[in-house]
């Protein structure tokens, strides 16, 4: 709970009231509800009644019914959001499931009226279309192979009101004349109700690899054209017996039987398999060996499967829940294409998510630390602590980069590392941080209040004066870590984050050097002029963050609009056709741990924060790396000019904002700039 500064004429009044109640022993946690209480209270009964009122709620245990009427209603609320990531995920499933079958008027069902649709890293076009153009687009090419398979799995959905937003992967085998053509893509989409209805109504697709014959969708066109499209072959059950057979050996974890399911020349085929994992497996010794490690966890899996015009090959859909020695679930959705020989399986070419493997198969690990190749490798020699730390009664989570051979021994220049609005450490944090530490530096990210695997409640709220108190006390965790060199410690700020770490460099020396990044740097004034455009202007923006902040008080539910959207004018950051889609995009920064989200009450804190003025307070050095076609970059000279002491800045003009958030050439530029300001 972090609402401050309710503008009503009494407000001092009421701080004077609730520094006695402090006195007295209120929680601090409670403050800004109950001033907010005592203020409306004070407006309509007259300021002893006020007090009076919030006296007995406090001497009668109303925290206690106050608890317990939020955590009944926050679990309805939970139980109503799972229903609906359900019903979405059931929308997207079912669009792919349809389209597999090729039943067209299904798939057009599914749809808004106009969709935006962009599969230019497919090889197709983007821009609005109808649901009917659309599938005669598909129509055009789909039929022309023997079956294709989608796997849809890996989902991320945010519902908000009759709008919402998911990220997944999928996995797509294309087959045809015994040759096949797979892709490996991450999906962007957004969703509508309509008359209670989820449908689909934006679609983008990155595609993260392939593999097969690419120029089988030529062919698959062509035959279409030819009218060769053929029905669907009927499956012979006498095939498929053998192939579930290899999957009840595996629940059953008998390697006798799994290897009795294959030809002693078998071949295993894994395409999609990351580094230090086999690619194929030639021969029923390496299958042997390759199957032995994992005998000993439990598995379980849903098998579907899809018959092709030779009676000998099938497609198969599974979904594998497997849990490890350790306890730990591995989760993994796969198609496989099985050659059958006999009563066994001669081939074996099995497409899996690489994603899931490195980040939950033992012995294996991420290649870099971020969510894209920009982060150091984690090969490097950096290292990665998980690390928590408190803020205000809050537990902070965080990650804390040591540089390669690290010598408990020694003291080491640190450096505190936050990101965007909204963002997590996962994100352009743990970029930045990670590459700091490969040149030698401690470097410490973490989840704000109310972000990410960090506490706090209501979640997403965007307030400067809660991150500002929080990067104080990643300083108070860093100066009791042993290693730290108190004399070498800057701040870097990202993005939006660069106003916070100004203010908090101004309010706390122990900060040395300030360092900030693409930073997004406003004022009242400036914010008016961004967000006038947007629907009911900044004055509409802020009323309704006010009425967010009423019923948050009255009800405990946090009103919330999306933080991203490419179709919505309501959400956060509204950026229509891919104009910035870091937060949206899975090969960016979209996913699980993304909430995309953003608290409605965050309105008042953002468009009255002044990033700007405090320049004129700051005292050390200050560093600068921004770009002309980046955020706000008047914003930055205008906070640049009120520096009084030393300070630098460098344009990287080649770059625009979204580039020097993950691109690895733009990271990699301006922290070659940073590392050598700080040396």
């Amino acid at each position: 709970m972090a609402f401050y500064s309710f503008s009503y004429k009494n407000a001092q009044s009421a701080d004077t009231i609730l520094n006695n109640l402090y006195a007295q022993g209120l929680p601090t946690r409670q403050n800004e509800i109950l001033k907010f209480k005592i203020n409306n209270a004070m407006k309509k009964l007259g300021i002893a009644a006020a007090l009076l009122v919030t006296l007995v709620a406090c001497k009668n245990g109303n925290q206690e019914n106050n608890t317990t009427t939020t955590t009944a209603m926050n679990t309805l609320e939970l139980n109503a959001v799972t229903q609906e990531r359900e019903t979405i995920q059931n929308v997207a499933e079912t669009l792919f499931k349809e389209t597999d079958k090729r039943n067209w008027n299904a798939v057009q069902a599914i749809m808004t009226d106009s969709v935006y649709v962009d599969y230019t890293s497919l090889g197709g076009d983007a821009g609005f279309k109808t649901p009917e153009t659309i599938v005669t687009g598909w129509q055009q090419v789909l039929p022309g192979f023997e079956r294709t398979v989608h796997q849809v799995h890996n989902f991320a959905i945010w519902p908000v009101g009759d709008r919402a937003t998911a990220t997944f992967d999928g996995i797509a085998t294309h087959y045809l004349d015994r040759k096949e053509w797979t892709v490996f893509v991450g999906y962007d989409t957004e969703y509508i109700k309509e008359n209670g209805q989820w449908k689909l109504a934006r679609i983008d697709a990155s595609l993260y690899s392939q593999s097969g014959d690419t120029s089988l969708p030529l062919t698959a066109i062509q035959r279409v054209t030819d009218g060769a499209v053929t029905a669907f072959a009927k499956a012979d059950t006498n095939k498929t017996a053998i192939i579930d057979g290899f999957f009840e050996a595996l629940e059953k974890r008998k390697l006798e039987n799994v290897l009795a399911s294959f030809t002693n020349d078998a071949r295993q085929e894994m395409p999609l398999s990351p580094e230090n994992f086999p690619k194929t497996l030639n021969g029923i010794t390496e299958i042997k060996n390759q199957y032995s490690g994992v005998m000993n966890y439990v598995q379980n899996y849903e098998v579907e499967h899809f018959s092709t015009q030779n009676p000998n090959v099938y497609i198969t859909k599974y979904a594998g829940t497997i849990t490890t020695q350790q306890g730990k679930p591995y989760n993994n959705s796969y198609v496989g294409i099985f050659t059958i020989e006999g009563d066994k399986i001669s081939n074996f070419v099995e497409y899996f998510n690489p994603n899931i493997l490195v980040n939950s198969w033992p012995g294996l690990q991420p290649a870099h630390y971020s969510m894209h190749k920009a982060g150091a490798s984690t090969d490097s020699g950096v290292q990665l602590q998980e690390v928590s730390f408190n803020s205000n009664g809050v537990n902070l989570k965080g990650h804390l980069f040591l540089p390669p051979n690290f010598d408990k021994s020694k003291r080491y220049p640190a450096s505190i590392v936050t990101g965007s609005w909204t963002s997590i450490k996962e994100q352009m944090p743990d970029e930045y941080a990670s590459v700091m530490a490969k040149d030698g530096f401690i470097t410490l990210t973490f989840d704000f209040t109310g972000f990410g695997e960090s506490e706090g409640q209501p979640r997403q709220v965007e307030d400067h004066r809660l991150k500002i108190a929080d990067i104080k006390a990643a300083v108070d965790y860093l100066e009791t870590h042993p290693n730290m060199a108190m004399d070498e410690l800057s701040a870097l700020g990202v993005c939006a984050s660069s106003g916070y770490m100004a203010h908090a460099t101004a309010q706390d020396n122990r900060i040395k050097k300030l360092v900030l990044v693409a930073p997004w740097l406003h004022n009242p004034e400036i914010a008016k002029n961004i967000y006038d455009m947007r629907p009911g202007g900044t004055e509409g923006l802020l009323l309704a963050a006010q009425e967010a902040k009423e019923k948050y008080a009255e009800t405990g539910e946090m009103s919330y609009v999306l933080a991203a959207s490419e179709l919505d004018p309501l959400s956060a950051m509204y950026v229509p056709e891919n104009v910035f889609d870091y937060y949206l995009d899975p090969s960016k920064a979209a996913g699980q741990l993304y909430d995309n989200r953003f608290a409605v009450s965050s309105w008042e804190p953002w468009l009255t924060f002044d990033g700007i003025t405090i320049g004129q307070e700051i005292s050390q050095p200050v560093f600068i790396v921004h770009s002309e076609s980046g955020a706000v970059p008047q914003g930055t000279k205008d906070f640049y000019e009120l520096l009084k002491g030393e300070k630098d800045i460098v344009w990287l003009n080649q770059f625009n904002q979204q580039q020097l958030y993950f691109e690895k050439e733009a990271v990699n530029a301006a922290m070659d700039e940073v590392i050598n300001y700080l040396r």
